[in-house]
């Protein structure tokens, strides 16, 4: 197991020892598993996907022809920010089936699986959650301007179809 804590090291730094060179990549693979730590995502304060603790990878690496293949796992524990009340709630990111490539410049001679699992892991997560669909037995907030919303959508949310705000304003001429 590859696992790598960092203390003063900077985000690039650690992924530059996360490198792995295609010329170190036999005909039958490669495995490389590990911990990451939060700071490779580099996300800023108020995004909607805040890493709670390090994430987990397991990847087995071949190279075909230009291509770079990975197959195996991806785990985190995030939080993600609702797309309808706003509220952070947990979520554990378990990617069993993972899989993945990377095209290969010409002359290109290394690269940084930090990179790949940070862009998988950004890629596959919820992309506009709903804490109701993504926690079991919760109930969101504002469900209940969504489903106004989905029974009529003609109206905005927290709209009253009794009042007449246009009758008000012709009466104000």
């Amino acid at each position: 197991m590859y696992s790598v804590c960092i203390n003063a090291q900077t985000r690039l730094d650690y992924l530059r020892s996360m490198e792995i060179f295609i010329a170190d990549i036999p005909d039958e693979g490669l495995i490389r598993e590990g911990e990451l730590p939060v700071s490779i995502f580099d996300l800023a304060e108020d995004d909607p996907i805040r890493p709670s603790g390090p994430v987990q990878f397991h990847a087995e690496i071949f190279l075909v022809d230009d291509v770079v293949t990975f197959s195996g796992w991806l785990r985190g524990k995030f939080e993600l920010q609702c797309s309808t009340c706003l509220e952070y709630v947990d979520y554990e990111a378990d990617f069993s089936d993972w899989c993945s490539d990377l095209d290969l410049e010409e002359g290109q001679q290394s690269f940084e699986i930090g990179e790949v699992v940070r862009e998988d892991f950004l890629l596959e997560l919820p992309s506009y959650p709903r804490c109701d669909e993504i926690v079991e037995d919760r109930t969101c907030p504002k469900a209940e301007l969504i489903e106004q919303y989905e029974s009529d959508p003609s109206s905005e949310p927290g709209e009253d179809a009794d009042r007449d705000v246009w009758g008000a304003l012709d009466k104000w001429q």
